[in-house]
């Protein structure tokens, strides 16, 4: 497209001084007579420079489109991997203990035989969470750090 619009003007340019003489005497009238015969004078000439110089131009430079290199990417170093041993860990698991009938036992004033059943009463114990603690192994690893 750009091309184009440069040969039009520059044909324009060229064809403009002709366009001008064609209609007049061809040149300028004076006291004397006629000044030139028919030529086109300096106007027509720097016109006509002009105009080649651009059609000139455009007719030998039809570069291709140049791309800039891509930028550089930045990349980050891999996370370094470490060897973590194992290892066991205490940790306090909630378990569930059921409730059940115990005996309160009461000494006796002064007797030693106790029969089991004698000096108590039966109790019931509601079932309740508790903790417990126990050990686990946790097994050696590879993890990324950094």
């Amino acid at each position: 497209m750009k091309k184009l619009i440069a040969i039009i003007l520059a044909a324009g340019l060229l064809a403009a001084p002709m366009a001008a003489s064609a209609g007049g005497r061809g040149g300028y009238s004076g006291r004397g007579g006629h000044y030139g015969h028919g030529g086109y004078g300096v106007g027509g000439f720097f016109a006509g420079l002009v105009g080649g110089a651009i059609l000139g131009t455009v007719l030998s430079h039809s570069y291709e489109p140049v791309y800039a290199p891509a930028p550089r990417v930045y990349y980050a170093p891999p996370p370094e991997r470490v060897w973590v041993p194992g290892r066991y860990e205490t940790r306090y698991d909630r378990q569930w203990v059921p409730g059940h009938w115990e005996v309160e036992r009461h000494e006796g004033h002064g007797e030693d035989e106790d029969d089991g059943y004698s000096r108590g009463r039966r109790v019931w114990i509601p079932g309740r969470y508790e903790d417990v603690r126990t050990r686990v192994w946790l097994p050696g690893h590879w993890e990324e750090r950094g």
